[in-house]
């Protein structure tokens, strides 16, 4: 029951499992006060919860659920210490917290629900998307990379706008959802938590992939090297499906994805052939990390892991055939960087 002042007495969770929607991961499985983040890859994380008064809720959050102050603060780790601040129902079936997307809801769901969850989801041999299906052209192929924040999606999104690229998000590939984002989206780089995980035959094998490179990201993440290893299994497995999409759709393609450095690019051509050309952002690091933490506002500590992370990404060399450079600084709109990306591969 919420009292006057809007402050609801501490409330707890049922066990069970709960549909997350507007997060990065799918679901989450509550046992007392741990719980288990389950992910569209099959990333499984452990999370404590702890529950009490934790200052006042975000206006968005205190409007939707009618209280003013979180009572429930979610914990887990994925290379640092992550948290989440929430407001659990009077009933205790569900959890409303606000990040960088917008406002997040935990709902409890039956175990027929959770199953048909699992079940649901885009066809991992032709997921859908907005794009013209004319497999005998294939024409220009570009992969925008960069440090985390320097606008690879943004960019390639635009691309698609203006010029009718096929625009495929290498982050989903990780994630394991449609790689196909909405061009009419405004922040391409945060819809892809929105994206309809993939199911079907092939999907357990790319989880297993996934999984290693997702503990890759996370050792870069707690500030180490990438994984050479790890890094080719993982690049190897993504290009497989670039390679079969782009016959399957064909057309211009630019694909959004961090690469790291020229070894990495090298290793990638040899998979997709000498047409590809990397097209490499790259911004001063203040320039970048103010950029960053525009986007992540709410959560510091995201910040210094996507910093730690661009610092292993490394321009194009001289000597690098197929790879531009480009430079951004903040005070480019997001035109500015397509007509500089243009003017550099003199298209």
């Amino acid at each position: 029951m919420v009292d006057q002042e809007g402050i609801s007495p501490t409330s707890t969770l049922h066990d069970g499992s709960y549909r997350a929607t507007g997060n990065w991961y799918s679901s989450i499985v509550v046992e007392g006060d741990t719980a288990v983040m389950m992910h569209p890859n099959g990333t499984a994380l452990d999370m404590k919860l702890k529950f009490g008064e934790f200052g006042e809720a975000d206006p968005d959050v205190a409007e939707t659920t009618s209280q003013k102050f979180y009572n429930i603060k979610l914990s887990f780790c994925f290379g640092k210490e992550f948290t989440e601040l929430g407001v659990v129902s009077e009933d205790g079936l569900r959890i409303t917290t606000k990040n960088d997307i917008g406002l997040s809801v935990l709902d409890w769901m039956s175990e027929e629900e959770a199953a048909a969850l699992e079940a649901k989801g885009d066809p991992i041999e032709d997921p859908p998307g907005p794009y013209k299906i004319q497999p005998d052209i294939l024409g220009k192929f570009l992969w925008i990379t960069g440090g985390a924040g320097v606008g690879k999606s943004t960019s390639a999104q635009l691309r698609s706008k203006m010029h009718g690229y096929v625009y495929y998000e290498g982050d989903c590939f990780a994630s394991c959802r449609n790689p196909y984002i909405p061009l009419d989206v405004q922040n391409p780089s945060l819809a892809q938590f929105l994206q309809k995980p993939l199911i079907g035959e092939g999907l357990e094998e790319r989880r297993e992939v996934c999984k290693r490179g997702n503990e890759m990201f996370g050792e870069m993440m707690a500030g180490g090297d990438y994984d050479k290893v790890k890094a080719e299994e993982y690049y190897e497995k993504m290009c497989e499906d670039i390679k079969r999409e782009r016959k399957r759709i064909g057309g211009d393609w630019s694909i959004a994805g961090v690469t790291f450095g020229q070894e990495l690019r090298n290793f990638i051509r040899s998979k997709l052939g000498p047409d590809l050309v990397f097209v490499v952002l790259n911004m001063e690091m203040e320039d970048l990390k103010e950029r960053i933490r525009i986007r992540h506002i709410r959560e510091e500590g995201t910040v210094d892991i996507l910093m730690s992370i661009s610092r292993l990404c490394e321009a194009a060399t001289e000597d690098e055939e197929n790879a531009v450079n480009v430079m951004i600084t903040n005070e480019m709109s997001k035109e500015d960087v397509i007509s500089k990306i243009l003017d550099k591969l003199n298209l």
